[in-house]
């Protein structure tokens, strides 16, 4: 429950709860900078210097819990801890308001790392906008520029030509342009030639009309990002260590329903449209081409399921060519990936073993024909297999002693665990005997009751 709720917060960026946490961890975030700088270039008034001083450790309380929050969804602990990022948090938790000044400038350095690779998402997002409405953005960008500095230049000329007493320099020539443009109009500084106010006439006409431009080219380019989002296309090289699933269909919804508590990213590629819920990345495509799935981020993902997904037109025998072309392509693409292909006939699952293209091969129908005819045989059986189904939680635990597996299970009591397997250089032994002697390294397959059914 915990582990789920923090890689909600934390790391499902498809997720309301993620978006929402993040918006506001985000601008504390940069409202700490920004009142560290202006301390350090200005300081505040010693009235709001305690108020100040709350805000910068609820900041520090913020990036403990997050530092905390993916120390415990790391698959590796002691990785996260060294890894140079998670050092940069560390950093970042020290409050501001320290006696050394070094320390000061190290912490605000960190904040403004933290932001650059922490809210990288918010960044790619912006540049995508930005990009998909380039031309209309630097075109009004180009403009503005032309129409704010020739309003600048000849208005400092006109009122300062004139003895205007209040624009005594250019930064009051600036700030009256501004004023005007923005059509804040204070007041306090105003033109006196009839040229100056014809050209303040058409300062609060052009700013008016370049602001609501802008706005609306980046709003069109926002729903546009939107848009591509929702339809599939965006590109996912930049994912690392999530799980593909190539095509869509019932299997599909379970193994997403059954991984999303996992804390890795869940990306869905198919042509078919799929109904967006928060709990995956959807990439339209044909995932038998490569380029979609370089685009899917397969070079650097952990695991690729590859479904029989049936198509209108296709044969059983066709599909499977379709599966297993593409898991010759992941292949290529990662030799690392754990690779698990679906195959809806069994002699077409000969190729697969004598080129041993998959990690694991599931047969259309074998293992539920299977599990049936047993269910036939014995009545026990199928309650058996629907109590580790519905019931049985299966994880991996790492053992750094030298032990028996007996020992081992007399430590892991209190948790709640049964050993079943030992896996060790990649290869599992399971239903290891109590006298099987355990090296350090092993990694132990273990089996619990979901907590849910333990509180009833």
């Amino acid at each position: 429950m915990l582990r789920s709720l923090l890689y909600e917060l934390l790391e499902n960026d498809r997720s309301r709860t993620f978006i929402v946490y993040q918006s506001f961890s985000f601008s504390f975030l940069m409202l700490s900078i920004i009142f560290v700088i202006y301390e350090e270039l200005k300081g505040f008034h010693e009235d709001i210097h305690p108020l100040i001083k709350d805000f910068e450790l609820l900041v520090s309380l913020i990036i403990a819990f997050e530092y905390t929050g993916r120390f415990i969804l790391a698959e590796r602990k002691l990785e996260y801890i060294l890894n140079p990022l998670s050092l940069v948090d560390l950093i970042a938790i020290i409050p501001f308001f320290q006696p050394f000044r070094l320390l000061r400038f190290m912490v605000i350095g960190a904040r403004l790392l933290r932001i650059a690779y922490r809210y990288k998402h918010f960044a790619r997002g912006l540049t995508y906008i930005l990009r998909s409405v380039s031309f209309e953005f630097y075109f009004l960008l180009a403009f503005f520029t032309m129409f704010f500095f020739a309003s600048l230049v000849i208005m400092y000329s006109l009122e300062a030509g004139a003895g205007n007493p209040n624009v005594k320099d250019l930064f009051d020539a600036l700030y009256l342009v501004v004023i005007t443009m923005t059509t804040v109009g204070y007041g306090d500084i105003t033109p006196i030639t009839w040229e100056g106010r014809f050209l303040s006439m058409l300062l609060g006409m052009g700013g008016l009309f370049l602001f609501s431009m802008t706005i609306a080219t980046i709003s069109a380019g926002f729903f546009s990002y939107v848009q591509m989002i929702r339809a599939g296309m965006i590109s996912f090289k930049d994912m690392k260590n999530h799980i593909v699933i190539c095509g869509w269909n019932e299997t599909a919804q379970v193994i997403v329903e059954n991984l999303k508590g996992l804390g890795r990213d869940i990306l869905v590629i198919t042509d078919q449209e799929v109904p967006s819920t928060g709990d995956f990345h959807y990439k339209k495509g044909d995932f038998g081409r490569e380029d979609v799935l370089l685009d899917a981020g397969v070079d650097k993902a952990h695991m690729v399921i590859v479904l029989a997904e049936k198509l209108p037109g296709f044969t059983e025998d066709s599909i499977d060519a379709r599966t297993i072309l593409t898991g010759m392509q992941v292949r290529d693409i990662n030799r690392e990936v754990i690779l698990v292909l679906e195959i809806l006939l069994r002699e077409n699952a000969k190729l697969i073993r004598r080129r041993r293209i998959a990690d694991y091969m599931i047969i259309g129908g074998e293992v539920l024909g299977v599990i049936i005819s047993r269910f036939a045989r014995d009545r026990v059986y199928g309650e058996f297999v629907s109590h580790l189904i519905e019931k049985v939680g299966v994880e991996t635990v790492p053992w750094g002693e030298e032990s028996t597996v007996g020992e081992a299970e007399r430590k892991l009591e209190h948790r709640g665990y049964r050993i079943v397997g030992i896996i060790r250089d990649g290869r599992t032994t399971f239903f290891p005997r109590i006298s099987y002697q355990l090296r350090r390294g092993d990694k132990l397959l273990v089996i619990k009751e979901h907590l849910k059914e333990e509180m009833r």
